[in-house]
């Protein structure tokens, strides 16, 4: 029994010093690789300025649904929270693309249906006939300079993007509108399940758009009407829950960035905030990825000398742990000769010790990729950051697995040039 205690301590030693050396290992990998700047640039791109996608993750993977988060205390309180910081910290711009329903007779051309030209135009009559229009925020508005597009009627005023109950909203109708409606008519909508009643105030010139990101919108065929701000406390149920909507959909927007600036430093910003309010919001930057310019870390910068750090330290973890096993194995020679001469089978007794060690390498790499896992923490909604920490652990296998081919190859030719039976003669 006395030997079967020291042989756990052994083992438990080695195993804590494997899942030291690879946790350490792994996480200076994933900080070295991840790019240190990410710089935007429009070199030769022809641009002036693009703009970044701020969205939710809510129903991605090992994420909460979104119906769960709306089940939340005070979930549509922190949604608001989020949207007045972003409007208020960022050039933020709120732009949307949600159906109006029909619930009033008017003149409309059948191009101005959402599933106009699809294979299944009309065949949801039945339920209701939905148009084309747009919402679009007063940060938005003044961007794109849509003021100055309007061929008759009036702009949107600040007044126009404050809901509530008891009053139409306002709208701008495309180009294409203009000969078929008049300024002034009020015309009752479904939008987000929610019953509105919208007025006309304004048409915009032919060819009005909007550009995000190369991607171009007119404006001919659409009804515009504000990103709207509820400030109110929802009246009920129904209520609660259109505004849960419209929040989860304004704070889908975009934040505009200038050339030089750092994407790092709008995704931090986010976070911290997102993170505040126990909120997941994302800087999505898949949609600027080639105005980035990638600048990453060298062999001499801190995260360059933490990688060198590491795998010395895994290098001699792992030398301590080849030692252990030596000093381990001579210590109990004399039980190994025994079971040699009792008939056990010399391969079968190396077996079990490399095997031994294969189990504490697996654990350790299991435990040492738990534990970074957990430290990536809020950078986990992150694909790219996931993406990085998959990579830190592949490569920490690897290494690990050429370390322990190393161990049990020091360890077998250590084995078969001792003299196992002599540890027998000298106690005689």
């Amino acid at each position: 029994m006395k030997y079967k205690n020291s042989n756990y301590i052994h083992i438990l030693i080695c195993f804590c010093l494997l899942t030291i050396a690879m946790t350490v290992f792994m996480l200076s990998n994933k900080n070295y690789n991840k790019v240190e700047h990410k710089i935007i640039d429009f070199d030769n791109k022809n641009v002036e300025s693009t703009y970044l996608r701020v969205n939710d993750v809510y129903g991605q993977d090992n994420q909460k649904s979104l119906s769960e988060f709306f089940a939340e205390k005070d979930a549509l309180k922190r949604m608001k929270q989020f949207c007045s910081i972003l409007n208020e910290e960022f050039n933020y711009l709120e732009f949307d693309k949600q159906s109006l329903v029909i619930q009033s007779v008017f003149n409309y051309k059948d191009e101005f249906r959402i599933d106009y030209g699809s294979k299944y135009f009309g065949e949801n009559d039945n339920i209701g006939i939905s148009l084309k229009s747009v919402q679009i925020g007063k940060n938005a508005y003044d961007e794109f300079n849509l003021e100055n597009q309007l061929a008759d009627g009036r702009g949107f005023e600040p007044k126009d993007f404050i809901f509530d109950n008891n009053k139409t909203v306002s709208a701008i109708f495309g180009h294409e509108y203009s000969e078929l409606i008049n300024i002034g008519d009020t015309i009752n909508f479904e939008y987000l399940s929610k019953d509105i009643s919208v007025t006309v105030i304004g048409f915009f010139e032919k060819d009005t758009l909007v550009t995000l990101n190369n991607n171009i919108f007119f404006l001919d065929r659409y009804i515009t009407i504000p990103s709207l701000d509820m400030d109110f406390i929802p009246l009920n149920k129904d209520d609660e829950r259109f505004q849960k909507i419209l929040y989860s959909l304004k704070n889908w927007g975009y934040i505009k960035v200038n050339d030089g600036e750092d994407y790092y430093d709008y995704k931090n910003r986010i976070d911290d905030v997102s993170k505040a309010l126990d909120l997941k919001y994302v800087v999505n930057e898949a949609y600027i990825y080639k105005y980035i310019k990638n600048i990453s870390n060298t062999i001499n910068s801190s995260k360059g000398i933490f990688l060198i750090a590491s795998i010395i330290l895994l290098l001699i973890l792992s030398a301590i742990f080849a030692y252990i096993y030596i000093w381990n194995y001579n210590k109990n020679k004399k039980i190994y000769a025994i079971h040699l001469i009792c008939g056990c089978n010399f391969l079968r007794m190396k077996l079990k010790i490399f095997f031994e060690i294969f189990i504490q390498f697996i654990l350790s790499l299991g435990i040492a990729g738990l534990v970074n896992r957990l430290l990536l923490g809020h950078n986990s909604i992150y694909v790219s950051d996931r993406i990085l920490l998959n990579k830190a652990i592949s490569q920490t296998t690897r290494f690990s697995f050429i370390i322990m081919l190393v161990i049990c190859l020091v360890l077998n030719i250590y084995i078969n040039k001792s003299n196992i039976y002599s540890s027998i003669r000298k106690e005689n």
